[in-house]
C-alpha cells in the first residue's frame, strides 16, 4: 500500500491575474490491513499592480491498523504590496495542526519586511522577517506569546522543463528562543507535457528543546502536479502508456510500476509499491508476465506486505475464440498466506472487441496449491473471469477484471478477486494509474478476515 507518493492533479484556472496549482491523493487498504494515506497541497497567487497575495495550504494524513503516523494540516495567507522594485511590506496569517508533534492548534500574525534579493527570469530569490504574535493549544494548554518570523524561498529554473526549489522558514518565541519551529523543503518539479509535472520533494520540521518531543520529523514525497503556468499547453493525443501502445511484431513492451512514501521522527512510517510488467503481442497470439508487490511499516511494525504474480500464454482462434495457459502466485503476510500457485489452462471468447471497448470471457479447470494459516493444502477448482477496457478519451482508460476459483468438490470455497483502475497518459512513455482492488477469500485462515480491500496509485513508465 502506498502512501500517496502519487498524486490526482487538481485544475487549477487563471483569471484576473490569479494563477495557482494543486494535487491530491489518496491510498486505502481494509480488511487484513487497514491503511488510510492522504496528502494534497494547494498554492494560489495573485498579482494586481503594486499587490500580490500568496495562499498556500498542505495536508497529509496517514493511519495504519488502526494508529495514525501522520496528521497535519498547515496553510498560510499573506498580503504583499511592494516599496521599491526589491523591497516591499507583507502580513501573514499561518494556521498550523499537528496532534502528534502536541500542537492542538497554533495561529500567528506576522507584519513583515520583505526583500527580492534575486528577481530574475530563470532565478528567484527571496528573504522575510518580521515580528508577530502566536496564539495556541498545546498538549492541552492554551497560551499567547510574542513571535520572531524568518524566511527564505529560493527557485532555479535549470532547463525549459526542470525547475529547482527550496525553502526554510524559522517561527521562535520572541522571550524564549528555545521554543521554535524550523522547517524546511527542498524538491524539483520537472515539466512532463503542456501542464502537467512530476514533483519530488522533502520536508523536514526540526523542533526546539522547549517543545518537549522527538526533535525531527522528515517526510518524502512525490507526485503530480498540474498548474496554470504559461507554458506548452497544447492537447496531444496520447495513447496509454501500457497496453495501448502499438507494438510491432516481436517487440516485448515493459512497464515499470513505482510509488511509496517515507517519514521519521514524531511518526515513524515507510511505505513502497513497485511492479513489473513485460509483454509480447503478435497477430496470433501474445505473452505476457507481471508482478507487483507492498511493503510497509508503521512505528516499527508491519503495516503491508504484499506480492503477486501472473504469466499467461494465449492463442487466437476462429471467431473471436482463444485459448490459453495462465499461472498465478500471491503472497499475502498479514492474511497468513505464506504463498499460492494457481496453473489454469483456459478458454475465452472475445465479446466486445472494437478500437474504444473491449470485453471477453474465459473459464477452465484449474490446479491449486497453498500454505495458509500454517496447512498446507491443494485442490483441483474452477477458474472463470471477465476483462474489460473501454477508452473514455484521447489520454485516458479504464479497465476491470473480475476472477472466481472455487474449489471442484465446494463450491462453497472460493476465491473472488477484482481490480478495477483509471489510466491517465502523461507522454507516450509515463502514465499514471489509480487502482482499486479486492479479494474475497471464502475460507480464509483462522482469526483472518475474508475481504482485503487496496487503492493504490503508481507512476507507469513504459520502455
Amino acid at each position: 500500500m502506498m502512501s500517496l507518493l502519487l498524486a490526482i492533479p487538481l485544475v487549477a484556472a487563471e483569471q484576473g491575474g490569479w494563477s495557482g496549482s494543486g494535487n491530491f491523493g489518496v491510498t486505502l487498504a481494509m480488511g487484513n490491513s487497514e491503511s488510510l494515506r492522504t496528502t494534497a497541497g494547494l498554492e494560489v497567487m495573485g498579482v494586481h499592480g503594486e499587490w500580490e497575495t500568496l495562499g498556500k495550504a498542505s495536508l497529509i494524513y496517514r493511519k495504519d491498523d488502526g494508529l495514525r503516523s501522520h496528521e497535519r494540516v498547515d496553510a498560510s495567507l499573506q498580503l504583499n504590496r511592494d516599496l521599491t522594485k526589491r523591497f516591499y511590506l507583507g502580513l501573514t496569517n499561518e494556521v498550523l495542526y499537528d496532534p502528534l508533534a502536541g500542537i492542538d492548534w497554533r495561529f500567528g500574525v506576522t507584519p513583515l519586511l520583505g526583500l527580492r534579493v534575486l528577481d530574475e527570469e530563470r532565478l528567484q530569490l527571496r528573504v522575510e522577517a518580521g515580528p508577530g504574535y502566536i496564539w495556541e493549544e498545546r498538549n492541552g494548554s492554551e497560551r499567547g506569546y510574542s513571535s520572531l518570523r524568518l524566511h527564505e524561498e529560493f527557485s532555479f529554473q535549470m532547463t525549459a522543463d526542470t525547475k529547482l526549489f527550496q525553502a526554510v522558514t524559522a517561527v521562535l518565541e520572541a522571550g524564549a528562543l528555545d521554543n521554535f519551529i524550523l522547517t524546511a523543503e527542498a524538491g524539483v518539479e520537472s515539466k512532463l507535457v503542456g501542464r502537467w509535472s512530476l514533483r519530488l520533494g522533502g520536508k523536514a520540521i526540526h523542533y526546539g528543546e522547549a517543545q518537549g518531543m522527538k526533535s525531527d520529523d522528515l517526510i518524502v514525497t512525490a507526485g503530480f502536479g498540474y498548474n496554470d503556468l504559461p507554458g506548452d499547453n497544447e492537447e496531444k493525443s496520447l495513447a496509454s502508456a501500457h497496453g495501448e501502445r502499438v507494438a510491432t511484431a516481436g517487440e516485448w513492451v515493459l512497464t515499470v510500476l513505482l510509488g511509496g512514501s517515507y517519514s521519521e521522527g514524531n511518526s515513524e512510517a515507510r511505505a513502497i509499491n513497485v511492479g513489473l510488467k513485460t509483454k509480447l503481442e503478435r497477430e496470433d497470439d501474445e505473452l505476457a508476465a507481471g508482478v507487483f508487490g507492498s511493503y510497509g511499516e508503521t512505528d516499527g511494525l508491519v503495516s503491508a506486505e504484499t506480492l503477486a504474480a501472473d504469466a499467461h500464454y494465449q492463442r487466437n482462434l476462429p471467431k473471436q475464440w482463444f485459448a490459453g495457459l495462465r499461472i498465478d502466485g500471491d503472497h499475502d503476510a498479514l492474511a497468513d498466506l505464506e504463498w499460492r500457485f494457481a496453473l489454469a489452462p483456459y478458454l475465452g471468447r472475445k465479446l466486445v472487441a472494437s478500437e474504444h471497448s473491449k470485453l471477453s470471457i474465459e473459464t477452465g479447470p484449474s490446479g491449486v496449491v497453498e500454505l495458509q494459516g500454517g496447512s498446507q493444502n491443494s485442490f483441483l477448482g474452477t477458474y472463470a473471469a471477465v476483462k474489460g477496457e473501454h477508452k473514455i478519451g484521447p489520454r485516458t482508460r479504464v479497465f476491470g477484471v473480475v476472477s472466481w476459483l472455487a474449489e471442484s468438490t465446494e463450491w462453497s470455497s472460493f476465491l473472488l478477486t477484482s481490480e478495477a483502475g483509471i489510466d491517465q497518459s502523461i507522454t507516450e512513455k509515463i502514465s499514471l494509474k489509480v487502482l482499486g482492488r479486492s479479494n474475497y477469500d471464502s475460507t480464509p485462515a483462522m482469526g483472518r478476515q475474508r475481504h482485503d480491500l487496496q487503492f493504490v496509485s503508481v507512476l507507469g513508465i513504459t520502455f
